[in-house]
C-alpha cells in the first residue's frame, strides 16, 4: 500500500513530540528511527544520535561517552559530522524496518543528505508498500544547523531535490507545521494512521 505523511516546520515547535504521542500506540510496529538531542548537565547540545524506532521514544537524553550512533558531535574543535556511520549502521537500520508495519523518518534532511547511499535506501522505504511518517528538515532549520555544523557545498539544493521527488509522488503529503494548528494536523495524523490500518486490514 506505501504511503507517506511527513510534517516540515520550524524546530522546536512540537513535530517530534506530536509524532510520538499519535504514534505511540503502535509502537511496536514501527519501524525506521528518530534523531535523539544529546545535552550535557548544563542542558547544552554535545550531539546528535540516530535511535531505532522501536527502542525507548527519548528525543532528548544526557550525553555520555561510549554511546553509539552519534552522527553529529560537539568535539573541541566545533561540532563534527559522521558521515560514515550513515554508509553503514545507519543503513542497516532503515533495511530493518521493511519488516515493520510502519517506517518512522524523524527526520530527514540534514547532514545525510551527503550521502548518495542513505538517501537512496530513504526513498526505497518512501516508494516501498510499508507507509513512511516523519519529519522533513526545512530550508530555515537546515541554514541554522549550518551555522554550527560544516558541511558541504549548497545543501540547499540537495533538499529541494528531495521534496521535488516527494511533491511529485501522488500517495504523500507534506504537511506545514503550525502549533496554532496542532490539533488539525494530529487529525491529519491520525487519519493516515487509519488508512493505514484499513487498507493493512485492521492487524496493527
Amino acid at each position: 500500500m506505501g504511503g507517506f505523511l511527513f510534517l516540515k516546520g520550524d524546530s522546536g515547535e512540537g513535530k517530534t513530540t506530536l509524532l510520538f504521542e499519535c504514534l505511540k500506540p503502535w509502537h511496536q510496529m514501527i519501524g525506521g528511527f528518530y534523531s535523539q538531542r544529546l545535552l550535557n548537565e548544563d542542558g547544552m547540545t554535545m550531539g546528535f544520535r540516530m535511535v531505532p524506532a522501536d527502542e525507548e521514544w527519548i528525543p532528548a537524553a544526557a550525553y555520555k561517552k561510549g554511546l553509539t550512533n552519534i552522527f553529529i558531535q560537539r568535539t573541541e574543535h566545533g561540532f563534527q559530522k559522521n558521515l560514515q556511520f550513515f554508509k553503514t549502521d545507519g543503513i542497516e537500520i532503515l533495511r530493518t524496518s521493511a519488516q515493520r508495519k510502519l517506517c518512522l523518518l524523524d527526520e530527514i534532511g540534514g547532514v545525510e543528505l551527503f550521502v548518495p547511499e542513505f538517501m537512496e535506501e530513504v526513498l526505497c522505504r518512501i516508494d516501498s508498500q510499508i507507509p513512511c511518517i516523519g519529519v522533513l528538515k526545512s530550508q530555515k532549520n537546515l541554514q541554522s544547523m549550518r551555522t554550527r555544523v560544516p558541511t558541504e557545498p549548497d545543501p540547499y539544493k540537495l533538499l529541494w531535490d528531495l521534496e521535488e521527488k516527494l511533491g511529485k509522488q501522488s500517495n504523500g503529503r507534506i504537511l506545514m507545521f503550525d502549533r496554532e494548528k496542532k490539533e488539525h494536523i494530529r487529525a491529519e495524523i491520525m487519519e493516515f494512521l487509519r488508512e493505514c490500518t484499513e487498507k493493512e486490514g485492521n492487524t496493527w
